[in-house]
């Protein structure tokens, strides 16, 4: 493939970029996103949040934002796999065992 073919691929892909939570996220409709955990009792998040925006040939950025907002559906909820960090120094008797969880949750966009 050329150049051009590629750069044509990349931009005929409609998507955008948006901050959740914090963290920045590249979303194309009808993908579903994995963020961090939202709450039991919300099934509709609205992000004002856009930084980018692409539809088609044309790409539009913002300084920081974007005027527009975007509507995201929570599907479900789940915890990850337990990470477990140990401590250990030698010959101290010193042993040390932590975990964490992380709560997600799926979204998928709506509309935008």
């Amino acid at each position: 493939m050329t150049l051009e073919a590629i750069k044509g691929k990349i931009l005929s892909v409609n998507y955008i970029v948006a901050e959740i939570s914090g963290r920045q996220y590249k979303v194309a409709p009808g993908k579903t996103l994995w963020v961090d955990f939202l709450g039991t009792d919300i099934k509709e998040l609205e992000c004002d949040k856009v930084l980018l925006s692409s539809n088609g040939d044309k790409v539009e950025v913002g300084t920081p934002y974007l005027k527009e907002k975007v509507k995201f559906e929570v599907l479900s909820s789940k915890r990850e796999r337990k990470i477990r960090v140990a401590k250990f120094h030698a010959k101290a008797n010193y042993r040390r065992v932590r975990g964490s969880r992380r709560a997600l949750s799926e979204i998928r966009l709506v509309t935008k």
